[in-house]
């Protein structure tokens, strides 16, 4: 029976049944466009899958070191006895006493199971069965699968799936505990029997109430699956990693960190940060970005506005009382308008555009009303132009010089560019 189509006209849970059903023997390679991978079928049974990119041998070691079963050393030279007597290398894992075969089948049992599960969740792609009399595989360390199980089990991680992945969305992310009062303990206890059990057997209800008060206490307990897990979630490690560290396969690793979010045990690292990034925002005001971003703005204009005064600051010391007061406001005025410079600046970050008058600045907040005039009383000129904008002072003739300049003599500028 040659069997060939597309995923999308034959699911891989129907080849499965079919190849189950009829008991044959031989090769099921299924492709799709970033993956090629082969289930090895014996008499129904799955005794092989492997996949082009993430080869099962390449993948055993990998998982082996990374839960700490042999060492990185011990992998090298397993690897380096591999290429040149071309076994197996589990054969060789086990003959050099890296590791038992005990824990060799099961961490073969692990990846062939990740390997399979990964194909049912692929929405498309190609599938080819080539029956054979027989097949190669492992026959010392892997055990037939039945078919019947993977899909019962490929099934039901096609159902909750979706849900795991509103919470576990990439391999990628990392997680970390949430700090508790205590650590999690291993859940050693018996069923607990519920009513229906008691009426149906006759057991004592008094005892089984008080079983069922003394099981709801505040100790977090975790089955023996969530705690491998859990033993991993350390801040650092991707969700890839925990999976190749905790001894589980992909779905049974994914599905215990959900149940472990969703009891508020667990959360994702991006997830502080964004808490931490709002929290900031939720204290943000305008007039803190000014005071923290752009105050050190306001303050080299403010020294670089004295330095090229055309008159010396202290120059009241030995002149006139009427001179001091005209230079102090000629002074503020200035700072007044570095302040306005630096507030326009912060409202185009706000805003994402330049004001149009400094109006609109100052209901911001980010420069009171008075700060858009100068000691003088008189508004500060703001003016937009095709290169940004531009910021004067000006001397009236009311100001009090002794002998007043023209009308419109520019004392300080400011100019900036879109």
């Amino acid at each position: 029976m040659a069997l060939a189509g597309t995923l999308r006209d034959f699911s891989l849970a129907d080849i499965f049944q079919l190849i189950s059903l009829q008991k044959k023997t031989g090769y099921l390679t299924l492709k799709n466009e970033t993956e090629v991978a082969t289930v090895t079928f014996l008499e129904g049974g799955v005794v092989g899958a492997d996949s082009l990119h993430k080869r099962l041998e390449d993948r055993l070691g990998h998982v082996l070191v990374k839960s700490g079963r042999i060492t990185k050393e011990e992998l090298a030279k397993a690897l380096e006895i591999q290429k040149q007597t071309l076994q197996r290398l589990g054969y060789i894992l086990v003959s050099e006493g890296y590791v038992d075969q005990q824990s060799l089948k099961a961490a073969l049992a692990v990846q062939m199971q990740q390997t399979i599960y990964r194909l049912f969740r692929w929405k498309d792609g190609e599938y080819n069965f080539e029956p054979h009399d027989s097949v190669e595989y492992d026959r010392e360390n892997v055990t037939p699968m039945a078919a019947e199980s993977i899909l019962m089990e490929g099934i039901r991680m096609l159902d909750e799936w979706p849900l795991i992945e509103k919470k576990i969305t990439s391999f990628e992310m990392v997680l970390e505990k949430v700090p508790l009062p205590a650590p999690p303990v291993l859940d050693t206890r018996p069923d607990v029997p519920g009513v229906e059990d008691v009426l149906s057997f006759g057991a004592d209800i008094t005892a089984v109430r008080k079983a069922k008060a003394a099981s709801n206490d505040q100790v977090v307990r975790l089955s023996q699956e969530e705690m491998a897990v859990y033993q991993n979630v350390n801040g650092v490690f991707t969700v890839q990693e925990i999976v190749d560290r905790c001894g589980l396969n992909e779905f049974e690793t994914c599905k215990a960190l959900f149940e472990l979010t969703n009891r508020h045990l667990i959360r994702p690292v991006a997830a502080v940060q964004e808490e931490e990034q709002q929290a900031e925002q939720a204290s943000f005001t305008p007039q803190a970005m000014l005071d923290k971003i752009l105050m050190p703005l306001f303050w080299i204009a403010v020294v670089a506005s004295v330095l090229f005064l055309p008159f010396h600051p202290f120059g009241h010391l030995r002149g006139s009382s009427s001179d001091f007061q005209r230079d102090r406001r000629i002074l503020l005025s200035r700072m007044a308008l570095a302040r306005a410079d630096a507030a326009i600046y912060t409202f185009k970050l706000l805003q994402g555009r330049l004001p149009n008058s400094l109006d609109e600045v100052a209901s911001l907040k980010l420069i009171p009303m008075s700060g858009t005039s100068d000691a003088f009383g008189n508004p500060l000129i703001y003016q937009l132009n095709e290169g940004g904008f531009i910021l004067t002072l000006r001397s009236p003739r009311d100001w009090p010089f002794k002998e007043a300049p023209p009308q419109d003599v520019t004392i300080a500028s400011g100019q900036s560019g879109n």
